[in-house]
C-alpha cells in the first residue's frame, strides 16, 4: 500500500498529491529568526502524519488537535472539515477513504481502477456511513496483507512503524511510544512475528503469565482478607468438630425450654384450656359435694316412732287407744323400719358412686392445677427465661463461629484449587518456554530474521560507516527482551552512540527500511513516513541517508515520505544547501504568514 492523495473539502487546506515511487518531501521554509520562531511543527508538517493516521482509522479523543474546541460555540475548529485519503492498493487499484470531524466515527470507502489527478472526491461511495470498527475490518480486507493473515491484530499494529514522528517514536527501535505504558504482550508478540518468529507462542507465554499472576493475586487477597493459611486446614476441621459437638449440647438444653420459645401463644392457649377444664371440674366437684352431703344427712335421719308417747297423747285427749290401733301402729312401725333400711342401702350405694366420682374429679383437678402451675412458672419464672436466652445467644454465637470456620475451610480449598490451576498453567508454560529456548538457540535458521538482520546491518553501515546489529534474548523469567541494537566501531568495539538521540533516529530509520525491503516479496506496506529525521544529524549522515533512500526506493519500489525544514537540509562541498528536485517536493510550507501553514491559519 502507498499513499496517493490527501485532501479536504476546505479550500484553505493544502492538498497533497504524493509520488507513488521514490522520494516525497514535505518541506518547511522557516525564515523567522530563532528567538522569534514558533515551533516548526506549528506549520503543519507533523500534522500531515497525524492526518494520515486519522484517515487510516485511528480512534481520536478530545486530546487530538482535530477535536480542539473553540471558545465561541464549543465545537472543534475543524468541525466542518471532511478529509479524504486515496491509497494505492498492492493489487494496483485505488481506494479513497472519507472521514469527517463532526461524525468522525462514520467512514466511507470508494474503490476505483485508476488514479485521478485532481482533488475532487468521488461522486458516489461504494460503502458509506459504517462504524469505525467495521471500517477497520473493511480496510483490512482491501489491504489484504499476507503478514496479518490469521493474526489476532490488524494492519494498525504495524502502521506506527511506518509513521514515525519525533520525539517519542525515535526513542526505541522496537517499542513505540504508544506501547510505552502498556503491557509487553501488546507489542512484543507482534515484533516477534515481524522478525519472522512465532508471535502466538510468545503471546501464549504472556497470557499464561498474566493468568498465573491473577491467580496468585486472587490467592493473596483471600489470605489477607480472611486471614487464612493452607497449613491451618486440619486444625480448622478439628475446631469445626468441636463447635458442632458443643452446639449439640446447647441444642439439648434449649430443647428443654423449646416449647416456650417455639410457641408461646400455644402455652398461653394451653393455660386457658386448663383453666376452663378446672372451672368445669370445680362445678362438678361442688355439685357432687352438695349431693354427697345431702345423702349423708339423709342416712343420718332414721325413721323414729315411739308408741308410748302416742298412747299418752291419746289418754290426755280422752280418746281410747285400743289394742287394735296399737297393733296397727306397731305394724306400721315395723314396715317403715324395713323401708328405711332399704332406702339407706340405696342411698349408700349412690353415695359411694358419688364419692368415687368426686375422687376422680379431685384427682384431675390436682393434675390440671399442677400443669397450670408448671406452665405459669415457665411464663413467669425470670430465671428460666434468662437461661433460655443465654443458651440461645450461646448457640447463635457458636453458629457464627461455625460459619466462619466453614468459610475459612472453603476458602482454603479454593486456594488449593487455584494452586492446582497454577501448576497446570506452569506445566503448559514449560512447554512454551522450551520452544522459545529452542528458537533462541537456533536463530540462524530463521530466514526472515536473518534477512532483516543482514539488511539492518548493511543499511546502518552505509549511513554511519559503523556496524549495528539487532538481537533478542530470554530474560530470567524466560520472557523475550529486545535490547537496543548494539553499535560497534570499525574495530568491533562497543560504543555508546546507540544511546544518543541522533543515532537512535538512524537506528529506527534503518530498521523500518530493513522491514519494508525484507517484506517486499509479500503484500505489505510499501511506504514510510519519517518526520524530522534529518534534524541534528551530521551533514555526511544526511547525504548518505538520502542516497540509501533513493537506492532502496528504486530497488524495492518503496515510497519514502520525508518531512524536513530548510535549516536541516544537507550542504554540498561549497557549503551550499542541496535542494530536492521539484517533483520530489509534494508539500511546501512556510512561516511568512498564516497562509503558508497546512491549514492556512494558526491554531
Amino acid at each position: 500500500m502507498k499513499l496517493s492523495k490527501l485532501y479536504s473539502n476546505k479550500e484553505n487546506f493544502k492538498n497533497i498529491l504524493f509520488n507513488l515511487n521514490g522520494l516525497n518531501v514535505i518541506y518547511a521554509d522557516v525564515q523567522t529568526k530563532l528567538k522569534e520562531r514558533k515551533n516548526s511543527h506549528d506549520l503543519g508538517k507533523t500534522k500531515v502524519a497525524e492526518l494520515i493516521d486519522f484517515l487510516l482509522l485511528k480512534k481520536i479523543d478530545k486530546k487530538d488537535f482535530l477535536l480542539k474546541l473553540t471558545d465561541i460555540n464549543k465545537k472543534s475548529i475543524f468541525n466542518d472539515y471532511i478529509f479524504y485519503l486515496e491509497i494505492e492498493l498492492n493489487n494496483g487499484k485505488f481506494l479513497t477513504i472519507k472521514r469527517g470531524i463532526e461524525n468522525n466515527t462514520k467512514i466511507a470507502f470508494n474503490i476505483s481502477e485508476k488514479r485521478e489527478m485532481g482533488f475532487s472526491p468521488p461522486l458516489k461511495f461504494t460503502i458509506e456511513n459504517i462504524s469505525i470498527d467495521k471500517a477497520k475490518d473493511v480496510l483490512a480486507e482491501y489491504l489484504n496483507y499476507d503478514f496479518f493473515f490469521d493474526k489476532n491484530y490488524d494492519y494498525r499494529k504495524a502502521l506506527s512503524y511506518n509513521l514515525r514522528t519525533p520525539p517519542d517514536d525515535y526513542k526505541d527501535v522496537f517499542q513505540l511510544s504508544k506501547f510505552s505504558n502498556g503491557k509487553h504482550k501488546y507489542w512484543k508478540p507482534f515484533i516477534f512475528d515481524l522478525l519472522g518468529f512465532d508471535g502466538d507462542l510468545l503471546l501464549k507465554k504472556y497470557e499464561n503469565d498474566d493468568e498465573i499472576e491473577e491467580l496468585k493475586g486472587f490467592i493473596g487477597t483471600l489470605k489477607r482478607e480472611y486471614k487464612i493459611d493452607k497449613k491451618d486446614r486440619d486444625s480448622l476441621i478439628a475446631e469445626k468438630r468441636s463447635i458442632e459437638e458443643n452446639n449439640l449440647e446447647i441444642e439439648k438444653k434449649i430443647d428443654a425450654f423449646n416449647f416456650y420459645e417455639q410457641d408461646k401463644k400455644l402455652i398461653q392457649n394451653g393455660i386457658s384450656d386448663i383453666e376452663n377444664s378446672i372451672s368445669e371440674y370445680n362445678s362438678l366437684s361442688y355439685n357432687l359435694n352438695y349431693e354427697i352431703d345431702k345423702l349423708k344427712k339423709s342416712i343420718q335421719n332414721d325413721f323414729a316412732f315411739e308408741i308410748n308417747k302416742v298412747e299418752k297423747v291419746f289418754e290426755e285427749t280422752g280418746i281410747y287407744f285400743g289394742d287394735q290401733i296399737k297393733k296397727d301402729y306397731q305394724e306400721l312401725l315395723e314396715f317403715n323400719s324395713k323401708i328405711t333400711v332399704e332406702r339407706n342401702k340405696l342411698i349408700k350405694g349412690i353415695l359411694a358412686k358419688k364419692e368415687k366420682e368426686l375422687k376422680l374429679i379431685n384427682s384431675s383437678l390436682i393434675e390440671l392445677n399442677s400443669k397450670k402451675e408448671n406452665l405459669l412458672s415457665v411464663l413467669q419464672d425470670t430465671d428460666t427465661f434468662k437461661k433460655f436466652k443465654t443458651y440461645q445467644k450461646a448457640l447463635a454465637k457458636k453458629e457464627e463461629e461455625l460459619n466462619e470456620v466453614n468459610s475459612k475451610i472453603s476458602y482454603i480449598d479454593l486456594i488449593f484449587s487455584k494452586e492446582d490451576e497454577i501448576e497446570a498453567k506452569k506445566s503448559d508454560i514449560e512447554s512454551t518456554i522450551d520452544k522459545l529456548k529452542f528458537l533462541h538457540r537456533h536463530t540462524e535458521e530463521n530466514e526472515k530474521y536473518d534477512d532483516i538482520r543482514k539488511k539492518f546491518h548493511l543499511y546502518y553501515k552505509e549511513i554511519m560507516n559503523e556496524s549495528a546489529n539487532i538481537s533478542w534474548y530470554l530474560n530470567a523469567n524466560n520472557n523475550i527482551e529486545f535490547p537496543p541494537p548494539k553499535v560497534l566501531d570499525n574495530t568491533n568495539k562497543s560504543t555508546a552512540k546507540d544511546e544518543g538521540t541522533t543515532y537512535k533516529k538512524i537506528l529506527c530509520v534503518v530498521f523500518d527500511l530493513a522491514i519494508l525491503a525484507s517484506y517486499n516479496n509479500q503484500s505489505f506496506f510499501r511506504f514510510i513516513y519519517h518526520d524530522d529525521v534529518l534534524s541534528t544529524q551530521d551533514n555526511g549522515i544526511k547525504l548518505r541517508l538520502l542516497e540509501l533512500i533513493d537506492k532502496l526506493a528504486k530497488e524495492y519500489n518503496i515510497q519514502y515520505i520525508l518531512s524536513v525544514i530548510k535549516s536541516d537540509l544537507p550542504v554540498d562541498e561549497k557549503d551550499e544547501i542541496i535542494y530536492f528536485k521539484e517533483k520530489e517536493i509534494v508539500l511546501q510550507l512556510n512561516d511568512k504568514n498564516e497562509e503558508g501553514t497546512l491549514f492556512g491559519f494558526s491554531f
